[in-house]
């Protein structure tokens, strides 16, 4: 029955990896968590059982784009299904009620922010619900990359319906957020299915961005004329700039951020999936569960938070199975950027660890050793080298620089220093530095105090990169550094070290690019922002600099807001000092 079912109602002749053994768990009421790549048909695991059994499913999706486009499709096939949104009039959701307390419908698509009132847990008691479906579920861990606090209600679920089974989806999970998942749903005796993470048909490379990255972005779009492809930037208005600078270059894009009026970004998501444009630039509101399958390749201009944030959106390229292909650019100031949005985060554990997947993707787009390997160890699976889909394993020959030298002075500093420190101490060893410190620990007196001045010390730290890469050094508790056996052998000189002469001169190539960047800004006008905070400091009797550092005024001065929301997207910027000053300074900005 359920091979007619998948013939007849999604033309497939056999399931794919995982698909069945969801599938017959789902059939069999059995609670199930399903951890599968996009594009790895997670959606048939439910929307065959649903078709096989009485009643309706209710499924929880976080997205009113997500739900309609779902909606659609099920209606394609001529499936009934219905949702219920904010977006609905009173009479509309009546209706819809109606329908499904009277059996017509399949599907029910619901926000988690629904499952929040009794209303609905009301309404929900009346109808016969086969099963309900968590869809990106791992929305509901704090420790994942999109956690939401609605999701929390969710765990309520079995309270409310003991006798009916949870079947919960996600593309993403660590081990940690996956036990998080299985405890807030409260899942009994589940079925855990989970994919391998390699999409073979995806081809990943990155790069350093040179200035804005316009001119890459360029010579990577010109493989991919007119084919569908996101673009994803790290700001409203980078949006909308980079929107204006692909049409003028012959590109048909479109922008979408949260930022555009709702109409606006409906409009545009349409037009969009419907091929009108090729190219959606946009911000990460965009893009959660897009069905889209041709999307044939995916651009980061900037750094995103998180690996599981970067996984998520180049999933979405090559759904359909054909080859697809991604690109991130990148730079240091990427990092500070995000690390800038964890000064408000009062949970110490929390914010740490948020910190730590900023590095690990730093980590992953600086490194050396497969791209697809270093996803798949992420997430806790294990992967050989692609050798061929991805720019680190096709570009191994590229010209190489040995750092046999180097390595060694490092890894002695942190043999003398009995490895009980972190990096910052060991590079300031190594060049030399007269902080307070390490005078008072005597590490002047070590035979490796100054011996690497010859280095900056942001080349020193790309070195320690590429130990920590290689696992020649491993961080302990409390971010020690701690040797590994292959320390042993390089020390001995019995085994040599390269790397990539790029990374290596690519970060200077960095300092001059940032120190230009930084004067380009409206002087006139920062002097006049000035102004306005010597008066707000006098007023307060405050140090100017408690209202907005030298280094903000620049930065508004550059960027020239004109709004709470563009003025929010300024670095340095935060909710709590625009509620306090916001005003003051945007009144500058307006003349």
């Amino acid at each position: 029955m359920k091979y007619a079912a998948l013939k007849d109602y999604f033309g497939h002749n056999s399931f794919r990896e995982f698909q069945e053994e969801g599938v017959d768990a789902v059939l069999n009421a059995q609670d199930l968590l399903m951890i599968l790549p996009t594009g790895g048909g997670k959606s048939l695991v439910y929307q065959l059982p649903t078709m096989l059994k009485e009643g309706v499913t209710v499924v929880i999706s976080p997205l009113i784009a997500l739900m309609q486009d779902q909606v659609a499709s099920l209606r394609a096939q001529n499936i009934s299904a219905e949702m219920i949104s904010s977006a609905q009039s009173r009479d509309e959701v009546d209706e819809i009620v109606q329908r499904a307390y009277s059996g017509e419908l399949k599907f029910l698509y619901l926000s988690p922010e629904r499952l929040n009132n009794q209303t609905t847990i009301g309404m929900l008691r009346g109808l016969n619900i086969n099963f309900f479906v968590i869809d990106e579920a791992h929305c509901i861990s704090q420790w994942g990359h999109e956690f939401r606090d609605d999701y929390r209600a969710l765990g309520n679920l079995k309270a409310n319906f003991p006798n009916t089974a949870i079947c919960a989806f996600t593309a993403t999970s660590t081990e940690h957020v996956t036990r998080d998942i299985l405890r807030e749903l409260r899942l009994e005796n589940p079925l855990l299915l989970k994919g391998k993470v390699f999409r073979k048909n995806i081809f990943i490379s990155a790069q350093r961005r040179v200035s804005n990255g316009h001119e890459q972005l360029k010579a990577f779009l010109h493989r991919h004329k007119n084919e569908s492809g996101i673009i994803y930037v790290s700001s409203r208005k980078k949006t909308e700039e980079l929107s204006i600078f692909l049409n003028k270059n012959g590109y048909k894009s479109l922008p979408y951020h949260a930022g555009l009026p709702q109409h606006v970004r409906e409009q545009n998501f349409k037009i969009f999936v419907n091929d009108k444009v090729n190219i959606m630039v946009a911000t990460i509101a965009f893009g959660m569960g897009i069905d889209k399958s041709d999307i044939r390749f995916v651009a980061h201009m900037s750094l995103p938070k998180s690996l599981e944030n970067y996984y998520q959106e180049i999933g979405r390229a090559g759904r359909d199975g054909e080859d697809a292909e991604v690109l991130l650019l990148f730079n240091a100031a990427d990092i500070a950027q995000h690390k800038r949005f964890l000064d408000d985060i009062q949970n110490g554990e929390y914010k740490e660890h948020l910190n730590q997947k900023i590095d690990t993707i730093y980590k992953y787009a600086t490194g050396e050793i497969c791209f697809h390997k270093q996803l798949a160890e992420y997430f806790e699976d294990t992967l050989d080298a692609c050798t061929s889909r991805c720019d680190n394993c096709l570009s191994s020959d590229e010209k190489r620089q040995n750092i046999t030298k180097e390595a060694q002075m490092l890894l002695s500093a942190v043999y003398k220093t009995e490895q009980n420190f972190g990096k910052n101490y060991i590079i300031d060893i190594l060049r030399g530095s007269k902080e307070q410190k390490l005078l008072a620990n005597a590490a002047d007196k070590l035979s490796v105090y100054g011996i690497g001045t010859h280095m900056s010390k942001k080349e020193w730290f790309v070195i320690l990169e590429r130990l920590l890469e290689l696992k020649i050094v491993v961080l302990g508790e409390f971010s020690t550094l701690k040797l590994t056996n292959e320390a042993a052998d390089i020390l001995r000189g019995k085994k040599e070290l390269f790397i990539k002469s790029s990374r290596l001169e690519i970060n200077i190539k960095e300092k001059k690019i940032k120190s230009e960047e930084t004067l380009d800004f409206d002087e006139e006008l920062f002097e006049r922002l000035r102004a306005r905070r010597a008066e707000l400091a006098a007023k307060l009797k405050v140090p100017a600099y408690i209202i907005f550092s030298d280094k903000v005024l620049k930065n508004l001065a550059a960027a020239k807001p004109h709004d709470k929301e563009s003025m929010l997207e300024v670095n340095g910027i935060a909710q709590k000092k625009f509620e306090q000053f916001g005003e003051a300074f945007l009144e500058v900005l307006k003349f």
